[in-house]
């Protein structure tokens, strides 16, 4: 039999390979179908890259990890942010984060109202209301619906591109058979590999004596944000900043509209009052981190010291003291 972590180890990295190629061929798809400069576009392609926490955690519910699940979804809102921190550290020219539209601070305001939803229905322990949801995840779905309208109502027009540059990424762009047949196989890469991933994390929790939230906060979040992680550096590096925040911004909000569908998936009763309470502190310090974000997005002052830009550094040390916390409350 093979070890636990070898196990992890290749359910990752095929559930990172399967994330970046569901991204990147969602992308494809989006633009070839005429969808990809519209509204319905950016929702099924935020869709696409977050397919690996969707996948892996439905299948962690079904296995009863659910607080695994929840530390995963959170977890993966608070690298979001430390991502942006460290794009933001990493490009010295500009800073990325006051570069970007007003409007995106809407998008942060939305992920913080629906994460405050999830740690409020784990705090007061949430309960049924019928159709397998509880009141607070059915508030979540309703309030990303919402949510999704509102940001449609205050979407930006998209940035012009040169007519040749149109052409020539048009020309290098897999085609739209192609691009169907490599979504369809990422997509079956996932479903096989999220299983064992979701049961190995479990597992590791158990060997490692620590609890089973804070290793999807610390691990199973990392794994699932990689994704992320690859479309908004290379947007950085291609001066895309909009387009970098608007992905991992909207990746928080779609974490969030995953927890409804996982109550569903759970079957009779809440799952947010299963959820272990340590997951509390990840879900505050998500608010938080976003709450950061959104005061360095609408802040145009650009200023170092000694060298060192403020907002993002303060944004990695939250992080770090967030994860340090949530270890704590887990023993």
């Amino acid at each position: 039999m093979l070890p636990q972590w070898l196990i992890f180890l290749a359910s990752a990295s095929a559930v990172v390979l399967a994330g970046i190629r569901l991204s990147r061929d969602g992308d494809t798809i989006a633009d070839r179908a005429g969808l990809g400069r519209g509204w319905i576009g950016a929702v099924l392609v935020a869709g696409a890259t977050s397919l690996p926490e969707l996948t892996t955690n439905v299948f962690a519910v079904r296995q009863g990890n659910a607080s695994l699940s929840a530390g995963d979804l959170f977890g993966s809102n608070m690298i979001n942010m430390l991502i942006l921190a460290v794009a933001d550290l990493s490009v010295r020219r500009v800073r990325v984060l006051t570069r970007v539209a007003i409007n995106q601070a809407l998008v942060g305001a939305l992920g913080i109202c629906l994460t405050a939803l999830g740690a409020l229905g784990i705090i007061l322990r949430d309960s049924a209301v019928g159709l397998n949801l509880g009141w607070t995840t059915l508030a979540i779905g309703v309030g990303y619906l919402g949510g999704m309208w509102l940001l449609h109502q205050n979407r930006s027009a998209p940035p012009f591109v040169p007519l040749v540059e149109a052409i020539e990424a048009e020309k290098q762009a897999p085609s739209l058979p192609r691009a169907a047949l490599g979504f369809t196989l990422g997509t079956l890469l996932l479903v096989l590999s999220a299983p064992f991933l979701a049961s190995s994390a479990a597992a590791l929790a158990g060997q490692a004596r620590v609890s089973i939230a804070f290793v999807g906060v610390a691990l199973l979040a990392v794994v699932t944000s990689l994704p992320e992680i690859v479309v908004s550096f290379s947007s950085i590096r291609a001066g895309s900043y909009d387009l970098a925040v608007g992905t991992l911004l909207g990746s928080n909000c779609f974490n969030m509209a995953i927890l409804p569908v996982l109550d569903i998936v759970d079957g009779p009763g809440a799952l947010l009052a299963t959820f272990e309470t340590s997951i509390v502190v990840s879900a505050l310090f998500a608010i938080l981190l976003m709450g950061q974000v959104i005061i360095e997005v609408l802040n145009r002052v650009e200023r170092r010291v000694w060298h060192v830009e403020p907002g993002p550094t303060l944004l990695v040390l939250t992080y770090a003291l967030g994860l340090y916390l949530t270890y704590r409350t887990g023993h």
